[in-house]
């Protein structure tokens, strides 16, 4: 049984989230070959892994261990990047994870998505924490989690084997606890 009764969508002033369509494959795939690899420890190498991506938080959704939308630009339906949440605890505690097209950086859509998801995850779905790990190199990611009040808790040596580079790469934590 899914988390609500259909999937819900979320809308901001520039933005549509919603959830993730296997047509979507392509064009994950596409962003990803664009160079925003070198911070996620998953690289789709073809388009059927793009949809791949797809197919694992869809799976993830219906088993309750994750919810990802799609981050669409209005007015149209095409995917930019995604945002959501995995690892829940309890439903206490949920790994926050995004990422966006490097034709989208520097723009805040990843910022006004944000706005929505963590207001969702604290109030709608009842998290108490909202955790993400982040490439200490990342800084523009460091900075975005700041701005919403997420604390740096500390380093994670080599938390992370990067198939497609090879390496062991350590993970900062940082995150953000519920309000009252």
């Amino acid at each position: 049984m899914p988390f609500f009764s259909q999937f819900p969508v979320l809308e901001t002033k520039r933005l549509v989230l919603r959830e993730l369509k296997y047509d979507d494959g392509p064009d994950i795939y596409a962003y990803f070959s664009e160079g925003i690899a070198q911070y996620y420890d998953w690289l789709p190498a073809t388009v059927p892994e793009g949809r791949g991506f797809v197919r694992y938080f869809k799976s993830g959704y219906r088993d309750k261990h994750s919810i990802r939308w799609a981050i669409t630009v209005k007015p149209r339906d095409k995917i930019a990047g995604t945002v959501g949440f995995s690892e829940f605890e309890h439903f206490s505690r949920a790994d926050l994870g995004y990422e966006l097209a490097k034709r989208f950086w520097g723009q805040g859509l990843m910022s006004e998505a944000l706005e929505v998801i963590i207001p969702f995850g604290f109030q709608t779905m009842g998290l108490h924490r909202i955790q993400a790990l982040v490439v200490p190199e990342n800084t523009a990611s460091i900075h975005l989690l700041e701005k919403f009040g997420f604390q740096k808790e500390g380093l994670l040596r080599q938390y992370n084997y990067v198939r497609h580079r090879n390496v062991w790469e350590d993970n900062l934590i940082m995150a953000l606890l519920r309000e009252g």
